[in-house]
């Protein structure tokens, strides 16, 4: 009796733990740090980098916890994923009959460290051989350690898993040269950051249109520098330098090239991040895969860089540039194959509806704004499900896919994630501060430009959408001194700030101009001076009213679109039956007591009643006797 008993317990045993065994999770080995040993990885097998986790810093313990879990949490939370855990951790070398794939992986030294080394990762059997790829990173070789573990669970429920592999002739030489690579942009990438936002004040100083370009330029020599492979610093500093500055030069060189330029550099800029996303993701102003949280797509720093040039060449352009740059700006942010940046999408959105409504010559009211947040939400939702319906995919897709849950989580997370950027030392609160302080500032302006109002809504939203709080006050700071210089010289009444004013004063004293004792190298009457041009000519330039308006005699530059044509002038004044020379007048000091058909009130700058007498007079003259 006791025999059967024993053997009935026996057999029992033998069925619970087979039992035991089938349902247990997948299992990821960890084998000690250096070479793998070939005798280790018997069989084909694929070789592949992971990030231990996002953030400045990871731990042994975070990335244990994010390897199980398949989940994880950025450093600032504090770097370990709650949830339950779907797969097991084993210390040494599969057993022999283990299923395969078998998964290797090495793990960083105990303690805290910088994030800013790659660990080997190891697929043996299964059908993997070569380089490892992961649709989540979109870069050959690197894969994201929070698809390890759901990868093997894929693989057993007979899903297509994440990771896969690819053939390749060299992988140790090809991963070995890509955690190189890796290492180099992240090392150079906080001195090109710190040479552009220097340039951005520089260049709004002595280049006002050059500076609303420069985000746009910078990205583009960013991406030429990755196409030639340069990421040794004392390289790709100067050229990063040159190329931004030359480039943003070139293309501002006349103000109606802005618009088909920006939009232009959108087309390209999409095509790329759809077609070579490893040429934006690995190079210096591209996304951030070294720090385990952006593998690709478009962050928040490149994000808010690309706002002035769209919203100038918007403003260039009016409503028939304002709808194909936008579109294209939004397709570039928005789709699941380039951007990838549902926060970005919003942002756009706002800025560019704002705008719209500025350009029709209406205020912000509240309840516009109300209905254009509204309207914003609307388009961002339709625009990824269509994404998605068409096959696209990725973590905006999927948070949007998902319900409303979810995306008010991930909003959560992204607000506290926010908080303790912003909190985290007194840098960077000192620097949120005086950002802030000067948006502040610029949202009291009267008059206010309109595309700094579409940046000033841009930037709130970007703080409440996004997670990098510090970098988007900073830029966006930057970002709207640049457009109201820009506007102030080149679509506005002349408006000198402090810094011009102080400059000028700078460069008089340098240059001794008005010290006693300077004598001058011309003599005092000069024989056969010609004539000076029409004096009404430069109050017309001068207050940029070509920005608004064409007007042949004031030359090629005076060609805006805003307002009505001013070589028509005369038939406007018979229109109204009024005489030509009073017409002009009456209309410039009472921008809205004449209104052409098709053109809305409020738009034209009421400040033009305070131009000196002398000044005026010059305007009506150059206006209805262009040749006096």
């Amino acid at each position: 009796m006791l025999q059967r008993i024993v053997a009935v317990g026996i057999a029992a045993a033998v069925l619970l733990g087979a039992a035991s065994t089938a349902r247990a999770g997948p299992v990821i080995y960890v084998l000690p740090p250096g070479p793998i040993p070939p005798s280790f990885v018997k069989g084909p097998f694929a070789l592949g980098l992971y990030v231990p986790g996002a953030g400045g810093q990871i731990s042994r313990d975070s990335t244990i916890a994010s390897l199980v879990r398949g989940q994880v949490e950025n450093a600032l939370l504090g770097g370990k994923p709650g949830g339950t855990p779907i797969a097991e951790l084993h210390f040494g070398v599969a057993p022999t009959g283990a299923r395969r794939p078998i998964v290797y992986v090495q793990l960083p030294p105990p303690g805290r460290h910088h994030n800013t080394k790659r660990y080997r990762v190891a697929f043996v059997g299964g059908g993997y051989h070569g380089t490892l790829t992961s649709k989540s990173t979109r870069i050959r070789g690197l894969v994201s350690i929070a698809d390890i573990a759901p990868t093997l669970v894929d693989l057993r429920q007979g899903r297509t898993p994440t990771i896969r592999s690819q053939q390749d002739r060299d992988t140790i030489d090809d991963l070995r040269q890509l955690d190189t690579r890796l290492s180099r942009v992240h090392d150079d990438r906080g001195w090109v950051f710190v040479i552009v936002v220097l340039m951005l004040p520089l260049l709004a100083l002595l280049r006002p249109r050059a500076a609303v370009l420069l985000g746009s330029a910078a990205v583009t020599a960013s991406l030429l520098l990755s196409l030639a492979g340069a990421t040794r610093f004392w390289v790709v500093i100067p050229l990063m330098a040159g190329l931004a500055a030359v480039l943003a030069t070139a293309g501002s060189w006349r103000r109606e090239w802005l618009p088909p330029l920006v939009a232009t550099f959108l087309v390209v800029f999409t095509i790329l991040l759809a077609a070579d996303p490893e040429l934006n993701s690995l190079a210096v102003l591209g996304a951030r895969p070294d720090g385990g949280g952006r593998f690709y797509g478009i962050g928040n720093q490149v994000e808010t860089f690309l706002l002035p040039p769209v919203l100038a060449a918007a403003a260039i352009g009016g409503m028939r540039w304002l709808i194909p740059v936008g579109g294209l700006a939004l397709v570039a942010l928005g789709w699941s194959k380039a951007g990838a940046d549902g926060g970005g999408l919003l942002v756009f959105a706002a800025a560019l509806a704002v705008l719209a409504v500025r350009l029709r010559g209406l205020a912000l009211t509240p309840r516009r704004l109300a209905l254009l947040g509204a309207g914003v939400v609307v388009l961002a939702l339709a625009l990824v499900g269509l994404d998605a319906a068409l096959g696209g995919s990725s973590h905006v897709t999927h948070a949007v896919g998902t319900g409303p849950g979810s995306i008010l989580g991930d909003l959560g997370n992204r607000l506290h994630l926010s908080w303790r950027t912003a909190t985290r030392s007194a840098y960077n609160i000192v620097l949120f501060v005086a950002s802030a302080a000067v948006l502040v500032w610029m949202a009291t302006m009267r008059p206010r430009p309109r595309t700094v109002e579409a940046m000033l809504v841009a930037i709130v939203v970007s703080l409440l959408v996004n997670d990098s709080p510090v970098d988007v006050i900073g830029l966006g700071a930057l970002g709207c001194v640049a457009l109201a210089r820009w506007e102030s010289v080149d679509s506005r009444p002349m408006r000198r700030g402090a810094l011009t004013a102080a400059s000028v004063v700078a460069v008089l004293a340098l240059a001794g101009c008005g010290s006693e004792g300077t004598i001058q190298p011309v003599a005092r009457t000069v024989i056969g001076t010609i004539k000076a041009e029409a004096p009404g000519k430069a109050v017309f330039v001068n207050q940029g009213c070509g920005a608004c308006h064409t007007y042949a005699p004031a030359g090629s530059d005076a060609n805006g679109t805003i307002g009505p044509d001013l070589d028509k002038l005369s038939t406007y004044a018979k229109q109204a039956k009024q005489p030509l020379a009073t017409f002009v007048h009456d209309s410039i000091v009472d921008p809205n007591k004449y209104v052409q058909p098709g053109f809305p009130k409020n738009v034209m700058p009421k400040s033009y009643s305070s131009l000196p007498a002398n000044d005026l007079k010059a305007l009506v003259d150059f206006l209805t006797k262009p040749q006096g």
